[in-house]
């Protein structure tokens, strides 16, 4: 599944936003690319994969499920599932944490408006 959102609605860089939702930065030993992975339990399989493309001005993430890791030495394919309900279930935990950190900078703004508008009033008296 591909989440493809603006640059300016990520407040902090892919890698960083993905970290806070639980994702640790892999990079393959075979072919030099760079991802994410969310474990599902203490072993390293099953696992969701998260592909990250910057590009224009927009970002795009590719999410996909490892069940277990290539059986052959020089293949790619694995068993991956690209639209299951598991899925499609982290998917939308992804969007909502995007929607929330969004909303937070929104909030963080409107207080730091605020902030400026009262000036503090002083304690002391000269």
């Amino acid at each position: 599944m591909r989440l493809t959102v603006s640059s300016s609605q990520l407040n902090s860089t892919p890698a960083i936003f993905l970290r806070s939702a639980g994702y640790v930065y892999i990079r393959d030993r075979h072919s030099g690319q760079e991802s994410y992975v969310r474990r599902l339990t203490g072993n390293f399989y099953p696992r969701f994969h998260c592909y990250v493309f910057a590009q224009g001005g927009q970002t795009t993430f590719t999410l996909h499920l490892d069940q277990r890791p290539t059986r052959y030495e020089g293949q790619t394919a694995h068993a991956g599932e690209y639209d299951s309900p598991l899925v499609r279930e982290e998917f939308e935990r992804l969007q909502a944490a995007l929607e929330r950190q969004t909303n937070q900078t929104n909030s963080n703004e409107s207080l730091q408006a605020m902030a400026a508008e009262k000036p503090k009033k002083r304690w002391w008296p000269f």
